[in-house]
Parts: structure tokens; C-alpha cells; sequence
């Protein structure tokens, strides 16, 4: 029995919630036929009890769209004022139609503020850490010149800031600074020789260089044309050393192998290094989000080894290897959710 009262419940909310939206649509098709017959004093009294709760967001934006036309040929500018503004609140994303709207309607729009006063995203992606060395350092004599750096693997996330710039109908520029936690990986490889009381014995010397950084980067991009709204972009950028670990081993120099803990080899690395970059990506709209996929090359341009600290003793006295001096660079992809924060006001004249 109680199932079956539960069951009757639900029905009747059901109905009632279909109703009302039965009726507002009603209403909306009511009051859309009292504006193409002129008697737009009438258009308040009809619209202003499902304006209050019952619309859809798209029945509202038709109906507020409706509202701001009759006060517009009503010559009450203030009424008309406000129902644009609580049109472009309920949706952010309104758009005119210059070939069919009223060109009336469309200059109140022209006065409005319609664009985000910004944007925030939340970016994640994987990174490929590509080294040049600049000159060559060593322990041991004759493994001079042997060395041999490999690109490693990363990943980044962090925030961004996007603000659009310009003249309102060709905002092309988009400053978008952002802050990321960036890994990257370089793997070192060299030979070693050593002697004995009768030989020469050969080895290898292997570093793999685990580094995290906090990259702050201010880059500007140029919106351009094409589906899925594409850009391209240029920036500077300025990375400061979180943490530098080097995983080491070294094999066959006497015989055995080598290896420990991860040696802790932050002074080793400067603290800050400069780089520039390119990107090129491309937005897509979804509800209220964009969803933002981006490729970037990132050039070094300075030494990321402090010459000054570049010995670290364990590194040396027990696996027989420094520091080359070299920059690296990087090749990343990233996706991105950007959420735009709207504030629709009416411009000054």
C-alpha cells in the first residue's frame, strides 16, 4: 500500500511539473502573438508570472528578448535597459542576428558588455624534454666527448588567466598568463676507463636527471579563423627549480655495478631559467565550459646547470660524473577546461 501511495505521489508531482512547463509554453506562444499584433502593454501582465520560476532558461531568453523589443518601440529606455541585461545574465552566450532582429534591438545589444571579463582553466598534459648541450664536463679522462643525453618524459598542470583585448567586434588578442607544476626527464649516458695493475678496463656511466619546476609563462595569442575556434601564440617564459634528483649507475669499472638512492642535486641547478615558446591550439564550447586542446614548443635559452656548484661530491667521488653545461627544451600537449566569468553591464557612452 505504501509503495502504491508513493507511487501516486511521484505521478502527481510529475504532472504538475509538466503541466507548468505546458502552460508557460503556452504563455510564450500567447504573448509572442500579442507582440506581432502590436498590443505590446500587454506583454508585462502576460509574461510575469512564469518569468518568475516556471520558464526554461530558452523560454526566458525569449521572453526578456520579447520584453526589451516592446520597451524599445514604447520609449521606456530604463525598462528596456533592464530586460536586455537580465536577458544577457540568464544567457551568457546570447547572440543577435543582425539579418533578422529589429536593427533597434540590435544597437541596445551593441551597448551592453557582452564579452567575459575573463577566463580561468585548469590544464594537464604530458611533456617531452629535449636537451642541447652547450659544453662538455667529465671525471674521468678518456670518457671526454662519449657522452650522450636522451629526451625524457614529463607532465604539467596548472591554472591559467585568459583576458581578451581590443576594439569589441575584433578582439583578436588574448593575454593568457599561467602558472605550471612542470616534470621533466633527461637521460645521460657515457663510457669511463680505469686501470689496473695489467689492463684497461672499460665502463659506463648512466644519470637519469629527475627535475620538477614551477613554470610561469605570459603568452599571447591571436584568435583565428576556422571551426573550432584555432589560435596561435608566442610567450616568454621563466622556470624556477622546485626539485633535482639524479638517479645514478655506474657499471664495469670494476667489475661490478654501481648504483643507490636517488642523489639529491638541487645546487647543482640554477635556480631560475629563461625560455621562450610557441603554441598553437584550438576551443570547443561545451554548455558553459570550453574544452581547449593545445600543442607548444618551448625553446631554453639559458643554461639550466649552475657553474658555480656544478661538483657534487657523491655524484663524482662514486659514480664518476658531473654536470654538462646544456639547455633543454620542450615539446608538450595539454587539454584544458576554461570556465569564462561574464559580468553583462550597460557602456558608458
Amino acid at each position: 500500500m505504501k509503495k502504491i501511495l508513493l507511487l501516486i505521489i511521484v505521478l502527481c508531482l510529475a504532472y504538475q511539473g509538466w503541466s507548468q512547463s505546458t502552460s508557460c509554453a503556452q504563455t510564450l506562444r500567447l504573448a509572442t502573438s500579442t507582440y506581432e499584433q502590436g498590443r505590446l502593454h500587454e506583454l508585462e501582465g502576460i509574461l510575469s508570472s512564469c518569468l518568475s520560476g516556471d520558464f526554461t532558461i530558452e523560454q526566458k531568453v525569449a521572453a526578456y528578448k520579447l520584453l526589451t523589443q516592446a520597451y524599445i518601440y514604447l520609449e521606456e529606455p530604463k525598462k528596456a535597459d533592464e530586460t536586455m541585461l537580465k536577458l544577457l545574465e540568464t544567457d551568457h552566450y546570447f547572440q543577435i542576428n543582425p539579418e533578422i532582429d529589429p536593427a533597434e534591438f540590435v544597437a541596445l545589444y551593441k551597448t551592453f558588455r557582452t564579452d567575459p571579463i575573463l577566463a580561468i582553466g585548469l590544464k594537464v598534459g604530458g611533456a617531452i624534454t629535449l636537451p642541447t648541450v652547450i659544453s662538455d664536463y667529465y671525471v674521468a679522462d678518456a670518457s671526454h666527448g662519449t657522452g650522450k643525453f636522451s629526451p625524457g618524459l614529463g607532465f604539467t598542470v596548472g591554472i591559467s588567466v585568459e583576458k581578451e583585448i581590443g576594439k569589441r567586434e575584433n578582439k583578436k588578442i588574448v593575454l593568457a598568463p599561467e602558472i605550471m607544476y612542470t616534470t621533466r626527464s633527461v637521460t645521460e649516458t657515457s663510457n669511463l676507463f680505469g686501470h689496473d695493475s695489467t689492463k684497461l678496463i672499460s665502463g659506463n656511466y648512466s644519470a637519469i636527471y629527475k627535475q620538477s619546476w614551477l613554470d610561469i609563462n605570459a603568452i599571447a595569442r591571436y584568435k583565428l579563423k576556422g571551426n573550432f575556434n584555432p589560435y596561435v601564440g608566442i610567450g616568454p617564459g621563466i622556470s624556477f627549480s622546485l626539485n633535482q634528483a639524479t638517479q645514478l649507475t655506474n657499471t664495469g669499472l670494476t667489475n661490478t655495478s654501481v648504483s643507490g638512492p636517488d642523489v639529491d642535486t638541487k645546487n647543482s641547478f640554477n635556480t631560475t631559467v629563461l625560455s621562450v615558446m610557441a603554441v598553437a591550439g584550438a576551443r570547443l564550447r561545451i554548455g558553459s565550459i570550453y574544452v581547449v586542446a593545445e600543442i607548444r614548443y618551448q625553446q631554453g635559452l639559458t643554461n639550466v646547470i649552475n657553474t658555480g656548484s656544478r661538483t657534487n661530491i657523491e655524484m663524482v667521488a662514486d659514480y664518476a660524473g658531473t654536470f654538462n653545461n646544456f639547455r633543454q627544451s620542450n615539446v608538450s600537449g595539454t587539454l584544458a577546461v576554461v570556465y569564462p566569468i561574464f559580468k553583462p553591464i550597460k557602456l558608458k557612452n
